[in-house]
């Protein structure tokens, strides 16, 4: 029985001899075919055919073949390769190429004017530029019949069209369609838009000039000093609209001028109901913004049924910021119960408690906000000096005999590639169709792939949100802590950044312009790249992850230089260096009252993610994280000194950690 059994275990070692073998042979001839395909890839879209037919064979049963197929065609593109195109649809009828090779063949056909061609091949006009083609093609190839009130649709915007629909614009002029009635009918969008020079551009054009598109053009111009003289106005429903939505916009922008103009204006003009009531709204809205002294008092004279959500919680940050703990305590008392049970108010209303001297209150409100996992949770807990709610539970390991879909697997190999907005497109059309258990069995293969924005993904769409590996991916730490050193920005710090910025989406792209892991925008990542003597930075660079570190951890090494404080360095670099030195001076010295008080939406739920995740990083790596209020020193506003917040002792504690 003992020969037996050693002979069973040596059986045992060859088969997984054998398997590591097979495994670590497939694993190097998939790491050979990855590699070859990108720099076939790269050959095929500089049209080198030869090169590429030549070298492809290895990649015969390559999942991304094809691919250098489509690469060849972007580059022979100029030529119409539309047989070639058409073939290929053929062959891959559900790939996603398909509509890129579309929109390539529409701009091709266009720059070439082959305008029956495009309508023959154009399926699809989305977008301003090639709605312009598609009429341009319709009055190339005589297709009139129905054009005039198609181009009109496109020529009455509030905005400047392309100029690809220039000549198009001219035919429909020339054939006697522009009228005054609907070149006014435009100005009134370009001032809704607040498009100044469309407008004068449009204003030439009139035959006769009314009076309220030259009071149109004045408001855009100066809506305050045109509001001081509009007692010379006529009375009519056209000026009333112009200066209510100029109000609108000077509400906004410059609320206390608007503040001091609005009773006469409001006298002089015959505004409807509503519409004072949505001026008055916004002015003392924005008013309070700027914590001007005028504003709890125009809050609170505003009608119940203007007080929304938005305008009560600025009636509590106004007695926040000037330090009124009891009107805080009452304000809140005063929400509507599903407002005034979130955490924030909870939190608020405790810490208001605690300052009037209701302490059992102030307990029990922060006792219960300490058993939650969030950022008002770890608050609630420092006040009280106990323990964080922080507990793992992984989430389940799915089907055990999942097998990626073919989509899938494409997507991994596009990813690897660096080819991350095609690796979306085959991502999403397998995806949705996935069970829970397969969506669970595709997480763990994605943690083998380090595609950790999709384990992140996942996670958040299964609502596993207690598997903090998978959701918090302690990722390129190597490379972190190499650009990290001799500074006070930490590898925690620095994840927590990431997991805010980008959920660890290397491709990420933001509407300002922001790419990469760190969100970096182009002008900044090259002055970074400026001091640190690198020869970068354009927008495919930022998307490459050891240089986007580096930019975005010397960033960060910067902002810890200039401000010296955490919530200061994170407010900067969501909201602009200059925001925070705005928000430097005369503003609480309260960690967590500056935070609450600090006027931009964004920027006040930015920060406490930050703070949240980077103790949820450091738990992870250390087991027993610093608390919250450790990266939380009370501000040093208009040049005072840092102080531990909330006691001297806190601040510096490891906490432990407790599960449900």
């Amino acid at each position: 029985m003992a020969f037996q059994s050693r002979l069973s275990m040596r059986l045992m070692a060859v088969l997984m001899t054998l398997v590591f073998l097979v495994s670590h042979a497939s694993a190097a001839d998939n790491s050979r075919q990855r590699s070859l395909f990108k720099q076939l890839y790269a050959l095929a879209l500089n049209g080198q055919q030869a090169a590429v037919t030549k070298k492809r064979r290895p990649l015969a049963d390559y999942p991304l073949n094809h691919y250098l197929d489509y690469a060849l065609l972007v580059s022979d593109m100029d030529k119409l390769p539309i047989g070639r195109i058409n073939a290929f649809k053929t062959a891959h009828p559900d790939s996603p190429l398909n509509r890129r090779l579309d929109s390539q063949l529409q701009s091709a056909l266009a720059k070439q004017e082959k305008w029956s061609l495009l309508l023959k091949h154009g399926s699809t006009f989305s977008g301003d530029v090639r709605q312009c083609w598609y009429l341009t093609a319709l009055l190339k190839t005589g297709k009139t019949s129905h054009l005039p009130n198609l181009v009109k649709d496109a020529w009455l915007q509030g905005h400047s069209a392309p100029d690809a629909c220039n000549e198009l614009f001219a035919w429909w002029r020339n054939q006697g369609h522009q009228s005054d009635n609907l070149l006014l009918k435009r100005i009134t969008l370009s001032f809704k838009e607040r498009q100044l020079t469309l407008l004068r551009y449009l204003k030439k054009q009139l035959k006769t000039v009314p009076q309220w598109v030259t009071l149109a053009e004045d408001l855009l111009v100066d809506g305050i000093a045109t509001f001081k003289q509009s007692k010379n106005l006529k009375i009519a429903p056209q000026t009333t609209q112009l200066l209510y939505e100029a109000a609108i916009y000077a509400a906004k922008n410059k609320p206390a001028e608007l503040y001091a103009l609005w009773p006469e204006l409001k006298k002089q003009h015959s505004f409807t109901p509503r519409q004072v009531q949505n001026v008055e709204r916004l002015t003392a809205l924005f008013a309070a913004t700027d914590y001007e002294d005028f504003s709890i008092d125009a809050l609170h004279a505003l009608p119940k049924s203007a007080k929304d959500n938005q305008i009560r919680a600025w009636i509590t940050r106004f007695y926040l910021f000037n330090d009124d703990w009891a009107a805080v305590a009452d304000s809140i008392e005063q929400m509507p119960v599903t407002q005034r049970l979130h955490e924030r108010w909870q939190y608020w209303l405790a810490r208001a408690y605690a300052k009037t001297g209701q302490t059992q209150k102030a307990r029990e409100l922060f006792r219960t906000l300490s058993k939650q996992t969030h950022y008002y949770g770890f608050l609630a807990a420092d006040h009280l000096r106990l323990p964080y709610y922080l507990c793992q539970k992984p989430a389940e390991p799915g089907s055990a005999d999942f097998v990626m879909p073919a989509a899938i697997v494409r997507a991994v190999e596009l990813y690897h590639a660096g080819l991350l907005s095609m690796a979306r497109s085959e991502w999403n059309l397998a995806y949705s169709s996935l069970t829970v258990d397969e969506k669970l069995a595709l997480a763990q293969h994605m943690k083998a792939e380090n595609w950790y924005a999709k384990v992140i993904t996942i996670m958040a769409d299964l609502g596993r949100w207690q598997d903090y590996h998978s959701r918090y991916p302690v990722a390129y730490a190597d490379t972190i802590d190499q650009f990290a050193t001799e500074s006070k920005v930490t590898s925690p710090w620095v994840m927590a950044v990431i997991k805010q910025e980008s959920a660890w989406a290397k491709d990420a792209l933001s509407p300002a312009r922001a790419h990469g892991l760190m969100q970096l925008i182009p002008e900044t990542a090259q002055r970074m790249g400026k001091e640190l003597g690198l020869n970068c930075c354009n927008r495919n660079d930022l998307h490459t992850v050891p240089l986007n570190l580096q930019l975005g951890i010397h960033y960060q090494k910067n902002l810890f230089k200039q401000f010296d404080h955490p919530l200061l360095v994170a407010a900067a670099y969501n909201a602009g260096e200059g925001k925070s030195v705005d928000w430097s001076k005369n503003f609480p010295t309260a960690p967590d009252v500056w935070l609450e008080t600090i006027p931009y939406r964004e920027t006040r739920g930015y920060i406490p993610r930050i703070l949240s995740n980077v103790v949820i990083y450091d738990w992870l790596n250390s087991g027993h994280p610093y608390r919250i209020s450790h990266w939380m020193p009370t501000l040093p506003i208009n040049g005072q000194k840092s102080q531990p917040w909330p006691n001297r002792e806190v601040p510096m504690q490891r906490v432990e950690t407790l599960c449900h």
